[in-house]
Parts: structure tokens; C-alpha cells; sequence
């Protein structure tokens, strides 16, 4: 079945059809909420806020051609509500990222760099290249016009780069190289 159909289809009240279309983006919304939290209990728990949250206002998508913008926008402010309601206790990123399923994604030194930077920054470069969204539909997801984008872009790898973080892009992912 068309994805579009499916977006319809789920527009009209159908569960299943939401559930087919969160478990074709599932790894991809747990990368992004793990890079937000740096914790596995957090990021899934970001997760499934994220899918509630859709099938709440799902009615309410006005355009579903931007249906994969629109659920990374909801997952981002579930991740920020997440992590002003918590406070910090330590930095428990070396636990998830031990997670054979973390490894070969994210390295900790990455992440934890990509912390660092301030949200508007940090979100941009997750955006770019954890969700390979293009620079207009990153300022779709951001409302943000897409000169904006490219130097928040240009800001945050530059901050990358004085930490010796380099993001190289492959078919199959990101990895960084000292």
C-alpha cells in the first residue's frame, strides 16, 4: 500500500494504519530521541510520547505530504518537555551507548559533543544528518526560513570541527573520524 494512502487512511481514524507508519520510522525516531536524551530509558521514552501525541492530532495534519516533518517536530518538543521535567543525575550516555545497537550508529564522543551545542545548533545538525532531511524541510520542521538554516548549520559544524568532530556523510549512516 502507498505511504500516502496509509497517511490518509490514518488521517481518517485508522490505527493500524499510524502503527504501519511509526514502525517504518521507528529506528529512525529512536536515533533522534537518543541524541536529544543520551539515555535509552529516555529516548524510548520520548518515542512513545511521540506516537501518542500523533495518534491524538493526527486528524489535525493539515498537510500529510509533510507527515515525516510534522512527527519529527512532535518527537523534538516531546524530547525537550522530557528533559525539562527531569533533572540531570549523571551522564548515563556510556550505558546506552555500550548497546550493540548504539555503537554502530553513534559514537559517544559524537554525541556527547553534539549535546554541547546550543539547541538551535544541535537540532539542525541532527535534522541534516541523523534524519537526512533536506534544508527546506528543516525549516519546515523549525519554521525557520532556510538562509537561517545554513548558518545554524554552518555554526554547528564549525563547533564540530574545534572539537575535532568530523561528520562524513555514507550510504549507510554517519560516523565520526578524529
Amino acid at each position: 500500500m502507498a505511504e500516502s494512502e496509509l497517511i490518509s487512511q490514518a488521517r481518517a481514524g485508522d490505527g493500524a494504519a499510524l502503527g504501519r507508519l511509526l514502525r517504518a520510522r521507528q529506528d529512525k525516531l529512536y536515533r533522534t530521541a537518543f541524541l536529544y536524551t543520551r539515555n535509552q530509558v529516555d529516548a524510548l521514552d520520548v518515542v512513545q510520547e511521540t506516537a501518542l501525541q500523533a495518534m491524538l492530532s493526527i486528524k489535525r495534519l493539515r498537510h500529510p505530504e509533510y507527515f515525516d516533518t510534522w512527527l519529527i517536530r512532535i518527537l523534538i518538543n516531546s524530547a525537550y518537555r522530557l528533559m525539562r521535567s527531569r533533572k540531570p543525575v549523571g551522564d548515563e550516555a556510556p550505558a546506552a551507548a555500550a548497546s550493540p545497537d548504539n555503537a554502530a550508529v553513534l559514537h559517544l564522543d559524537l554525541v556527547q559533543d553534539l549535546a554541547a551545542l546550543p539547541a538551535k545548533l544541535r537540532d539542525v545538525v541532527i535534522l541534516r544528518f541523523f534524519n537526512d532531511l533536506t534544508l527546506q524541510e528543516i525549516g519546515r520542521v523549525l519554521h525557520l526560513p532556510v538562509g537561517t538554516v545554513k548558518s545554524r548549520l554552518n555554526r554547528a559544524l564549525q563547533g564540530l570541527r574545534e572539537k575535532g568532530e568530523v561528520i562524513h556523510e555514507y550510504d549507510d549512516g554517519f560516523s565520526k573520524n578524529n
